[in-house]
């Protein structure tokens, strides 16, 4: 189990530094963000697929067509980077839409393209069955509402903290959050098992305690510093005006990290799983890797344009 655990661990590790590699210096006909592409795909819609497949396992809601609602909202959210890609100019800064007001109306094209679907549904169906087939259907929705402002919103706005700043800095920006995150995780999980001894949520997590949530405290305002101090000025990236920047980013990222963390772990203790689905074996599922990634997207976006770095 560990051996398998370590090879999925070690092939995803490799996998993400191949296409940062590519991003950064192997761009495609001159814009940057082109090799994210397949990885913000890949992680949206197997984040999606996995969460829809644990709420259907309570309540009705249909994979196939989220999997439909949610590429239709990402593929809007990332309008700036097409238009990029096919007029060969960089997206006007000065556009009133902005890059932030894509992802809200893709976001709204996948609710609305979702509950199109299910006016259809309703129009269709008997009417003898119609005040049954109606809360099922209004339950429909509303899942798929959750699910696609929470992925795919999530999702996409990483991809905007991407695109921050030039082709080096929005690489580094991304590659300090995640690595904060990720730390931060790994610095929970060993305090908790060294020192751990007052849990926090033992109802939907028994692993978790006080004393991992400080653990992952400490490491992420360790790691914020060398990356976001030490490491960024020496690769050319800039840092923020505020010394206390990078510990109350660290902070931020590793409280609502757990959020995210435990909203996952709550699906699954609702609907009687273990893991969130077996795409990636020894590691679980893909939301078990996103689900601290997922909520602290709009902390990491907003520590950038705050210039928290």
């Amino acid at each position: 189990m560990l051996y398998r655990r370590l090879l999925s661990a070690f092939t995803l590790i490799g996998l993400v530094l191949g296409i940062i590699g590519l991003d950064l210096w192997v761009p495609v006909a001159g814009q940057v963000g082109i090799w994210m592409i397949p990885a913000y795909y890949f992680f949206t819609l197997a984040t999606s697929w996995e969460a829809s497949q644990l709420l259907n396992r309570k309540w009705p809601i249909s994979s196939a067509h989220l999997l439909v609602h949610c590429f239709i909202a990402s593929t809007i959210c990332l309008v700036p980077l097409w238009t990029s890609l096919i007029l060969q100019i960089p997206y006007p800064e000065n556009c009133p839409m902005g890059r932030p007001g894509w992802v809200l109306l893709g976001l709204l094209a996948g609710v609305g393209s979702a509950g199109i679907q299910s006016l259809i549904h309703l129009s269709r169906a008997p009417a003898e069955t119609m005040p049954s087939e109606l809360e099922r259907t209004s339950l429909t929705w509303f899942l798929s509402c959750y699910v696609i402002v929470y992925v795919v919103g999530c999702m996409s706005i990483w991809f905007l903290v991407r695109m921050t700043g030039n082709t080096v800095v929005g690489m580094l920006n991304l590659i300090a959050m995640f690595a904060i995150i990720k730390f931060a995780d790994t610095g929970a999980y060993f305090a908790g098992k060294a020192f751990g001894k007052h849990k926090l949520v033992p109802f939907i997590s028994p692993g978790k305690t006080v004393e991992g949530l400080i653990g992952g405290l400490l490491t992420s305002v360790f790691v914020a510093y060398l990356f976001l101090r030490v490491l960024f000025p020496w690769l050319g990236g800039e840092t923020g005006p505020y010394v206390w920047g990078p510990a109350l980013l660290g902070c931020l990222l590793t409280i609502v990290g757990l959020v995210g963390d435990l909203l996952e772990s709550m699906v699954k203790r609702t609907v009687g799983a273990k893991d969130s689905g077996g795409m990636l074996p020894g590691l679980g599922g893909v939301w078990d890797v996103t689900d601290s990634l997922l909520p602290t997207a709009i902390i990491g976006y907003l520590g950038v344009i705050a210039k928290l770095t």
